[in-house]
């Protein structure tokens, strides 16, 4: 059951509020988890990674509770009426810069990955995802090469690659890399 569709509006409101605090403040559930184990075993490289794909997750979520929540408020606010100028539709901007901190978080828990050990498989293709997630495309560029650069199989990295490109506007790297990424997909049968 949905706890949020017995919410009224302003409580609803609340609890997104209160989540998005929660998130700021201390991360997900699984991320308070892998942080106590860390207490316990501060140079196990891969609570460490799972503590960098937790905190991307938690900012993601951050992301969605905000557009919920800045949804609820247009709603609220203006109702069904449409608003003038707005033919096709509302664009509403909604500010995530709090969160930013979360996903610099889940960089350095990456770089903490490196220093313990080097060649850790993933992290290059995994920070790609926190820059892209960001809207860093030069640094998600960056490191989806490096993680092709560490597997040339990676069919992973060559989707996203082809994805970062497409949303930079350079077509034929797009096409390039999203044609390897079906390539390598293929050959290994997933």
């Amino acid at each position: 059951m949905d706890i949020f569709k017995t919410l009224t509006p302003e409580a609803m409101e609340t609890a997104l509020q209160r989540q998005l605090e929660q998130i700021t403040a201390q991360g997900s559930d699984e991320v308070v988890r892998l942080r106590k184990e860390l207490e316990k075993t501060p140079d196990d490289a891969e609570l460490w990674f799972e503590l960098g794909i937790s905190l991307n997750q938690s900012a993601l979520h951050y992301e969605e509770l905000a557009v919920r929540k800045a949804e609820m408020q247009y709603d609220r606010e203006h109702g069904d009426d449409p608003q003038p100028g707005d033919a096709e539709g509302v664009t509403i901007r909604v500010d995530i810069s709090a969160v930013r901190p979360v996903y610099q978080q889940s960089l350095d828990a990456f770089d903490k990955v490196l220093e313990l050990n080097p060649d850790y498989y993933g992290v290059a293709c995994q920070k790609g995802v926190v820059y892209g997630n960001m809207h860093d495309l030069e640094n998600a560029e960056r490191c989806y090469l490096q993680a092709l650069e560490d597997d040339d199989e990676d069919f992973t990295a060559a989707y996203y690659l082809s994805q970062v490109y497409a949303e930079m506007g350079k077509t034929e790297l797009a096409a390039k890399y999203q044609q390897m990424s079906d390539d390598l997909n293929s050959a290994t049968g997933v």
